[in-house]
């Protein structure tokens, strides 16, 4: 994940982001909350992305993470990972999906191309001084 934000935030932003939002305590306190699923996408048997999805109570899917390694970027595994996501999302009964994205990340345009539209810019407070800068994006399912 380093790969994808070192150009957007300090190394010690990420290295605070890593420890709140993927600590083993942080992703199991993920899992057992109700609604949420965590998908690993394997590749030749070897683990080259993830996603952790959040069905909520008023049909609308939350995608909270989303990470291909970056040997593996450009090779349509990111177009069969969201377009999972989205069935998955689908198939619970939700009408929407919605994902948090860094104004300043790459990952924009990908999300544009499989149908997310911006819908807001917010700025999250996550503690220690730091936020997070980013775009609501929605894509109707």
């Amino acid at each position: 994940m380093a790969a994808t934000y070192s150009t957007i935030l300090s190394q010690e932003q990420l290295n605070y982001m890593l420890d709140l939002f993927y600590s083993d305590a942080s992703l199991q306190k993920d899992l057992n909350k109700p609604g949420y699923s965590f998908f690993i996408l394997d590749c030749d048997q070897q683990d080259t992305g993830f996603a952790g999805l959040e069905i909520r109570n008023d049909e609308t899917a939350h995608l909270h993470k989303i990470y291909l390694s970056p040997n593996h970027q450009g090779k349509g595994l990111g177009k069969k990972l969201i377009h999972f996501i989205i069935d998955f999302a689908k198939n619970a009964g939700a009408a929407s999906l919605t994902l948090n994205v860094n104004r300043y990340n790459k990952a924009i345009q990908f999300y544009e191309a499989v149908g997310f539209e911006i819908v807001n810019e917010v700025d999250v407070e996550i503690g220690n001084g730091y936020f997070m800068n980013d775009y609501v994006m929605k894509r109707k399912l």
